[in-house]
């Protein structure tokens, strides 16, 4: 009888030992946090809708709730104004759709967000990268510089992180702003424009797979084009593409309040019609939230994110470009969550470092 007794309580404690966390997990009370995101049709979207279902299928303790908005400044507004709601628990925590980049502009309540001062706010998860290179069909325009003069299309001015943000310091450096003839219609009314030749150039827009190489440069295997991208790529003429200096890109840090731009290098063959290495720029993609949420909820949400990250590719083709590295690329240490580093640590994973 002792002997059965000892051999119960000695597979006990080993179970204990090597079931613990496990068991601990599926004990824990359900947290639900919300992630919020842009309207139906958006990349925002489809990883919100995306989260839900993975983080039900994998079987967590955090309930991801997906909730779609009219637009991002209502994301961040609503954040804000309900901080000490979800801090005293009256209001669940809520993750919204951003970028490390992003985040000086809510820290510092930069404009378009001059009435949405966020100090609090912190990297969390990471998203595909938005990335991006300037096109033209005119073989002699092979430089930037080039573009003085030239009719250049861009995103509307309602969407300035889609244009001005990224056009005004970059051609300023090159002292040629000014003496572009800008055309801000958007990615649709670009491609309308490029291709009936009301326009010499404009951005082509791709979201893609961020590596970081040995010298610290993003570089993108895969990448693939939003439907005005791929029009303008399967147009049957010849497209040009216009590389983007990294040096020139890395000069932006030094303009005070600009969106800083990330030179990234599409890999051979990253895109159908890519027949060697280009320069481009990118912008990282990440979920973000307050400092406030709990370490524990935290981990719990980039342990589910790195574990099934492969999940994410089954419900939208982009979302297959999700980096290895549970880390949100392109943000500093002292701008993501604490959880987040907590969790890096205690699974042994490095912290990717991006050359500045």
């Amino acid at each position: 009888m002792k002997r059965s007794l000892l051999i119960i309580v000695s597979l006990m404690a080993l179970i204990a030992m090597l079931g613990g966390p496990g068991l601990a997990a599926a004990q824990r009370e359900p947290v639900d946090v919300v992630f919020m995101t842009t309207p139906f049709g958006t990349h925002m979207y489809a990883s919100g809708a995306a989260a839900e279902q993975v983080f039900k299928k994998a079987g967590s303790w955090v309930r991801v709730k997906h909730q779609e908005t009219p637009g991002a400044m209502y994301m961040y507004r609503y954040v804000v104004e309900n901080l000490e709601k979800m801090k005293k628990g009256e209001a669940p925590h809520t993750l919204v759709m951003g970028a490390p980049d992003l985040l000086p502009f809510l820290l510092e309540a930069r404009p378009p967000f001059e009435k949405v001062r966020w100090p609090g706010v912190k990297a969390v998860v990471p998203n595909p990268s938005v990335m991006g290179v300037y096109a033209t069909f005119d073989p002699e325009i092979r430089t930037l510089r080039q573009l003085e003069g030239k009719k250049v299309c861009t995103g509307e001015r309602s969407r300035p992180f889609q244009g001005i943000l990224l056009d005004k310091p970059l051609f300023s450096l090159l002292g040629i702003y000014d003496d572009i003839r800008w055309s801000f219609l958007g990615s649709v009314g670009c491609k309308d424009a490029f291709l009936n030749n009301a326009v010499d150039a404009l951005p082509l827009r791709f979201m893609g797979m961020v590596e970081i190489d040995d010298q610290g440069m993003m570089t993108t295997p895969r990448a693939s084009g939003g439907p005005a991208t791929l029009e303008v790529l399967n147009s049957g003429r010849k497209v040009h593409f216009i590389p983007m200096p990294p040096e020139l890109l890395g000069k932006i840090r030094d303009i005070p309040g600009a969106l800083v731009q990330h030179p990234i290098v599409f890999r051979k063959n990253a895109f159908e019609g890519l027949d060697q290495d280009l320069f481009g720029r990118a912008g990282p993609n990440c979920f973000i939230g307050d400092a406030a949420i709990p370490d524990d909820i935290v981990m719990e949400i980039v342990r589910v994110w790195h574990e099934h990250r492969a999940e994410f590719g089954k419900y939208a083709d982009f979302l297959n470009y999700m980096p290895r590295t549970p880390y949100p690329i392109g943000a500093d240490p002292e701008d993501v969550h604490p959880g987040v580093l907590r969790f890096m640590e205690e699974k042994g994973l490095p912290v990717p470092k991006v050359a500045r």
